[in-house]
Protein backbone atom coordinates (compact mmCIF):
# COMPACT_ATOMS: atom_id res chain seq x y z
CA UNK A 1 0.00 0.00 0.00
CA UNK A 2 2.74 2.31 1.36
CA UNK A 3 4.50 1.36 -2.27
CA UNK A 4 1.90 2.17 -4.25
CA UNK A 5 1.05 5.68 -2.54
CA UNK A 6 5.15 6.09 -2.88
CA UNK A 7 4.53 5.73 -6.34
CA UNK A 8 1.34 7.86 -7.07
CA UNK A 9 2.82 10.67 -5.25
CA UNK A 10 5.67 10.47 -8.01
CA UNK A 11 3.63 10.46 -10.70
CA UNK A 12 1.95 13.48 -9.70
CA UNK A 13 4.78 15.63 -9.01
CA UNK A 14 6.32 14.24 -12.33
CA UNK A 15 2.91 15.30 -14.20
CA UNK A 16 2.86 18.88 -11.93
CA UNK A 17 6.41 19.79 -13.13
CA UNK A 18 5.46 18.91 -16.57
CA UNK A 19 2.66 21.22 -16.39
CA UNK A 20 4.82 23.69 -15.15
CA UNK A 21 7.53 23.26 -17.94
CA UNK A 22 5.06 23.18 -20.55
CA UNK A 23 3.03 26.28 -18.81
CA UNK A 24 6.64 28.16 -19.08
CA UNK A 25 8.22 27.22 -22.45
CA UNK A 26 7.85 30.23 -24.66
CA UNK A 27 10.35 28.87 -27.19
CA UNK A 28 7.84 28.28 -29.39
CA UNK A 29 7.20 32.27 -29.69
CA UNK A 30 10.71 33.23 -29.84
CA UNK A 31 11.16 30.93 -33.01
CA UNK A 32 7.85 32.27 -34.27
CA UNK A 33 10.02 35.94 -33.94
CA UNK A 34 13.28 35.16 -35.22
CA UNK A 35 12.07 33.18 -38.58
CA UNK A 36 9.72 36.41 -38.86
CA UNK A 37 6.58 35.24 -38.62
CA UNK A 38 5.86 38.30 -36.17
CA UNK A 39 1.91 38.26 -36.12
CA UNK A 40 1.99 34.83 -34.84
CA UNK A 41 4.94 35.15 -32.29
CA UNK A 42 3.23 38.75 -30.98
CA UNK A 43 -0.50 36.32 -30.70
CA UNK A 44 1.50 33.52 -28.98
CA UNK A 45 3.28 35.74 -26.61
CA UNK A 46 -0.21 37.86 -25.58
CA UNK A 47 -1.98 34.60 -25.28
CA UNK A 48 0.72 33.53 -23.30
CA UNK A 49 0.24 36.97 -20.75
CA UNK A 50 -3.44 35.91 -20.83
CA UNK A 51 -3.12 32.04 -19.79
CA UNK A 52 -0.50 33.04 -16.86
CA UNK A 53 -0.87 36.28 -15.63
CA UNK A 54 1.23 35.47 -12.62
CA UNK A 55 3.98 33.84 -13.63
CA UNK A 56 6.94 36.16 -12.31
CA UNK A 57 9.62 34.41 -14.51
CA UNK A 58 7.98 34.00 -17.80
CA UNK A 59 5.23 36.64 -18.05
CA UNK A 60 7.33 39.79 -17.72
CA UNK A 61 9.27 38.26 -20.77
CA UNK A 62 6.09 37.40 -22.86
CA UNK A 63 4.85 40.97 -22.26
CA UNK A 64 8.34 42.16 -22.93
CA UNK A 65 8.41 40.23 -26.54
CA UNK A 66 4.75 41.22 -27.38
CA UNK A 67 5.71 44.76 -26.84
CA UNK A 68 8.92 44.45 -29.22
CA UNK A 69 6.88 42.75 -31.98
CA UNK A 70 3.52 45.11 -32.24
CA UNK A 71 5.99 48.17 -32.04
CA UNK A 72 8.03 46.62 -34.92
CA UNK A 73 4.57 45.68 -36.57
CA UNK A 74 3.48 49.09 -36.80
CA UNK A 75 4.45 49.81 -40.38
CA UNK A 76 2.83 47.17 -41.55
CA UNK A 77 -0.09 47.16 -40.02
CA UNK A 78 -0.94 50.52 -40.90
CA UNK A 79 -0.50 49.90 -44.67
CA UNK A 80 -2.60 46.98 -44.49
CA UNK A 81 -5.36 49.34 -42.94
CA UNK A 82 -4.57 51.42 -45.54
CA UNK A 83 -4.84 48.93 -48.01
CA UNK A 84 -8.65 47.87 -47.06
CA UNK A 85 -9.52 51.14 -46.22
CA UNK A 86 -8.43 53.53 -48.96
CA UNK A 87 -6.90 51.11 -51.80
CA UNK A 88 -8.22 50.10 -55.07
CA UNK A 89 -12.33 49.51 -54.89
CA UNK A 90 -12.42 50.07 -51.29
CA UNK A 91 -15.96 51.32 -50.73
CA UNK A 92 -14.54 52.54 -47.10
CA UNK A 93 -12.19 55.14 -47.96
CA UNK A 94 -13.04 56.79 -44.40
CA UNK A 95 -10.97 57.91 -41.46
CA UNK A 96 -14.21 55.05 -39.42
CA UNK A 97 -12.66 52.36 -41.56
CA UNK A 98 -9.36 52.93 -40.10
CA UNK A 99 -10.28 53.34 -36.39
CA UNK A 100 -11.88 50.61 -36.55
CA UNK A 101 -9.08 48.48 -38.01
CA UNK A 102 -7.34 49.92 -34.41
CA UNK A 103 -10.31 48.32 -32.76
CA UNK A 104 -9.83 44.98 -33.83
CA UNK A 105 -5.98 45.05 -33.18
CA UNK A 106 -7.36 45.98 -29.69
CA UNK A 107 -9.66 43.22 -29.76
CA UNK A 108 -6.79 40.81 -30.32
CA UNK A 109 -3.96 42.20 -27.93
CA UNK A 110 -5.83 44.17 -25.81
CA UNK A 111 -7.51 47.12 -25.10
CA UNK A 112 -5.72 50.32 -26.43
CA UNK A 113 -2.95 48.64 -27.68
CA UNK A 114 -2.99 50.65 -30.87
CA UNK A 115 -4.79 54.34 -31.69
CA UNK A 116 -5.19 56.04 -34.99
CA UNK A 117 -3.89 59.13 -35.52
CA UNK A 118 -5.99 60.43 -38.36
CA UNK A 119 -3.53 64.14 -38.62
CA UNK A 120 -0.62 61.58 -39.89
CA UNK A 121 -2.77 58.66 -40.89
CA UNK A 122 -0.98 56.29 -38.86
CA UNK A 123 -1.66 53.48 -36.30
CA UNK A 124 1.07 53.07 -33.83
CA UNK A 125 1.50 50.86 -30.70
CA UNK A 126 0.58 52.99 -27.44
CA UNK A 127 3.36 50.65 -25.34
CA UNK A 128 0.29 48.87 -23.65
CA UNK A 129 2.28 45.77 -22.67
CA UNK A 130 5.32 48.25 -21.41
CA UNK A 131 3.21 49.51 -19.31
CA UNK A 132 1.34 46.08 -18.03
CA UNK A 133 5.01 45.06 -17.79
CA UNK A 134 5.88 47.99 -15.27
CA UNK A 135 2.49 48.12 -13.46
CA UNK A 136 2.70 44.33 -12.70
CA UNK A 137 6.10 43.48 -12.66
CA UNK A 138 8.00 46.54 -11.26
CA UNK A 139 11.29 44.31 -10.18
CA UNK A 140 11.71 42.10 -13.40
CA UNK A 141 14.38 42.02 -15.06
CA UNK A 142 12.51 43.41 -18.19
CA UNK A 143 11.49 46.66 -16.36
CA UNK A 144 14.47 49.00 -17.56
CA UNK A 145 13.74 48.47 -21.21
CA UNK A 146 9.50 49.00 -20.85
CA UNK A 147 10.86 52.08 -19.19
CA UNK A 148 13.20 52.73 -21.80
CA UNK A 149 10.32 52.17 -24.61
CA UNK A 150 8.35 54.45 -22.89
CA UNK A 151 10.52 57.37 -22.46
CA UNK A 152 11.95 56.76 -26.03
CA UNK A 153 8.13 57.86 -26.66
CA UNK A 154 7.78 60.50 -24.46
CA UNK A 155 10.21 62.97 -25.55
CA UNK A 156 8.55 65.86 -27.89
CA UNK A 157 8.81 68.83 -26.36
CA UNK A 158 11.47 71.66 -24.97
CA UNK A 159 14.84 70.85 -24.13
CA UNK A 160 13.69 71.85 -20.48
CA UNK A 161 11.36 69.51 -19.99
CA UNK A 162 12.70 66.54 -22.23
CA UNK A 163 16.49 66.05 -20.94
CA UNK A 164 15.13 65.86 -17.46
CA UNK A 165 13.36 62.88 -18.04
CA UNK A 166 16.42 61.08 -19.38
CA UNK A 167 18.74 62.31 -16.43
CA UNK A 168 15.70 60.72 -14.35
CA UNK A 169 16.28 57.68 -15.93
CA UNK A 170 19.84 57.80 -16.15
CA UNK A 171 20.00 58.14 -12.07
CA UNK A 172 17.92 55.07 -11.78
CA UNK A 173 20.28 53.45 -14.10
CA UNK A 174 24.20 53.83 -13.37
CA UNK A 175 25.63 50.86 -15.35
CA UNK A 176 25.12 48.42 -17.50
CA UNK A 177 23.51 47.98 -20.86
CA UNK A 178 20.64 50.29 -20.18
CA UNK A 179 22.99 53.11 -18.25
CA UNK A 180 24.75 52.68 -21.98
CA UNK A 181 21.57 52.83 -23.65
CA UNK A 182 20.28 55.93 -22.11
CA UNK A 183 23.75 57.30 -22.47
CA UNK A 184 23.44 57.19 -26.53
CA UNK A 185 19.56 58.88 -25.98
CA UNK A 186 21.35 61.57 -24.24
CA UNK A 187 23.97 61.94 -26.71
CA UNK A 188 21.61 62.16 -30.00
CA UNK A 189 19.11 64.18 -28.19
CA UNK A 190 21.58 67.30 -27.06
CA UNK A 191 22.61 66.27 -31.08
CA UNK A 192 18.84 67.01 -32.30
CA UNK A 193 18.99 70.19 -29.87
CA UNK A 194 21.77 71.50 -31.78
CA UNK A 195 20.06 70.57 -34.99
CA UNK A 196 16.97 72.56 -34.03
CA UNK A 197 18.73 75.56 -32.53
CA UNK A 198 21.21 76.07 -35.36
CA UNK A 199 18.09 76.23 -38.03
CA UNK A 200 15.85 77.94 -35.91
CA UNK A 201 14.78 78.68 -32.31
CA UNK A 202 11.90 78.36 -29.82
CA UNK A 203 12.07 81.92 -28.87
CA UNK A 204 12.63 84.85 -31.30
CA UNK A 205 14.02 88.50 -30.17
CA UNK A 206 12.61 90.77 -31.88
CA UNK A 207 10.99 88.20 -34.69
CA UNK A 208 14.42 87.56 -35.73
CA UNK A 209 17.59 85.94 -34.58
CA UNK A 210 20.40 86.39 -36.76
CA UNK A 211 22.41 83.22 -37.90
CA UNK A 212 25.38 83.85 -35.45
CA UNK A 213 23.01 83.63 -32.10
CA UNK A 214 21.69 80.29 -33.58
CA UNK A 215 25.17 79.01 -33.62
CA UNK A 216 26.00 80.06 -30.52
CA UNK A 217 23.17 78.91 -28.66
CA UNK A 218 23.38 75.85 -30.34
CA UNK A 219 27.21 74.84 -29.76
CA UNK A 220 26.62 74.02 -26.18
CA UNK A 221 24.42 70.98 -27.19
CA UNK A 222 26.99 69.68 -29.56
CA UNK A 223 29.87 69.54 -27.07
CA UNK A 224 27.81 67.77 -24.79
CA UNK A 225 26.90 65.36 -27.45
CA UNK A 226 30.46 64.77 -28.43
CA UNK A 227 31.48 64.26 -25.08
CA UNK A 228 29.47 61.53 -24.40
CA UNK A 229 29.53 59.97 -27.20
CA UNK A 230 33.80 59.81 -26.60
CA UNK A 231 32.83 57.94 -23.22
CA UNK A 232 30.47 55.73 -24.72
CA UNK A 233 33.48 55.13 -27.13
CA UNK A 234 35.46 53.93 -24.57
CA UNK A 235 33.33 50.59 -24.69
CA UNK A 236 34.36 49.93 -28.52
CA UNK A 237 32.90 46.19 -28.36
CA UNK A 238 29.76 47.35 -27.59
CA UNK A 239 26.65 48.40 -29.44
CA UNK A 240 26.50 51.79 -28.07
CA UNK A 241 30.44 51.92 -28.49
CA UNK A 242 29.98 51.30 -32.40
CA UNK A 243 27.08 53.82 -32.84
CA UNK A 244 28.80 56.43 -31.04
CA UNK A 245 31.65 56.38 -32.80
CA UNK A 246 30.20 56.30 -36.39
CA UNK A 247 28.12 59.51 -35.01
CA UNK A 248 30.82 61.55 -33.16
CA UNK A 249 32.11 61.76 -36.79
CA UNK A 250 29.23 63.05 -38.36
CA UNK A 251 29.04 65.10 -35.74
CA UNK A 252 32.56 66.50 -35.17
CA UNK A 253 32.58 67.46 -38.67
CA UNK A 254 29.48 69.75 -38.03
CA UNK A 255 26.93 67.27 -39.96
CA UNK A 256 24.24 64.96 -38.30
CA UNK A 257 23.04 61.74 -38.56
CA UNK A 258 19.80 62.77 -40.39
CA UNK A 259 17.30 61.13 -37.34
CA UNK A 260 15.47 63.45 -35.63
CA UNK A 261 14.83 60.95 -32.43
CA UNK A 262 13.43 63.74 -29.83
CA UNK A 263 12.09 67.28 -29.58
CA UNK A 264 10.28 68.08 -32.39
CA UNK A 265 6.68 66.10 -33.10
CA UNK A 266 7.64 64.46 -36.08
CA UNK A 267 10.93 62.72 -34.37
CA UNK A 268 10.63 59.01 -34.56
CA UNK A 269 13.06 56.95 -32.33
CA UNK A 270 12.72 53.78 -34.47
CA UNK A 271 12.28 50.52 -32.95
CA UNK A 272 14.10 49.10 -29.79
CA UNK A 273 16.59 47.53 -32.77
CA UNK A 274 17.94 50.77 -33.42
CA UNK A 275 19.16 51.06 -29.67
CA UNK A 276 20.78 47.38 -29.38
CA UNK A 277 17.89 45.48 -28.24
CA UNK A 278 17.13 42.27 -29.99
CA UNK A 279 13.98 42.55 -31.57
CA UNK A 280 12.74 42.76 -35.07
CA UNK A 281 13.44 45.91 -37.11
CA UNK A 282 11.06 45.47 -39.50
CA UNK A 283 8.37 42.96 -41.70
CA UNK A 284 10.29 40.20 -43.68
CA UNK A 285 11.18 41.13 -47.04
CA UNK A 286 8.61 39.03 -48.76
CA UNK A 287 5.89 41.09 -46.33
CA UNK A 288 7.00 44.89 -47.54
CA UNK A 289 6.93 43.65 -51.34
CA UNK A 290 3.12 42.40 -50.83
CA UNK A 291 2.41 45.90 -49.00
CA UNK A 292 3.89 48.07 -51.97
Amino acid sequence: MRKIQRTMLIVFILCAWCSMASAGDLDQGLTLMKSGQLGAAAEFFNSFVQTHPKDKKQTPEALAMTGRILDAMADYLTGEAEKKCYWGRSKERSPECMRAEAESLNAKYGAGAFQYEHAILYIFYTGSHFKELLSKFPKSSYAAEAEFYLLLHNLAGHPDVVLPRIKEYLSSHKRGEWNRRALLLWARVNEDIWFVHRNWSWVLYNDQVSPEDLMIRAEPYRQEALRTFRDLMKDKDTFEGKAAAREYASLDANSDDGVTYSIVNDSSPGTLAAWGVDAPAQMPAQTRERKR
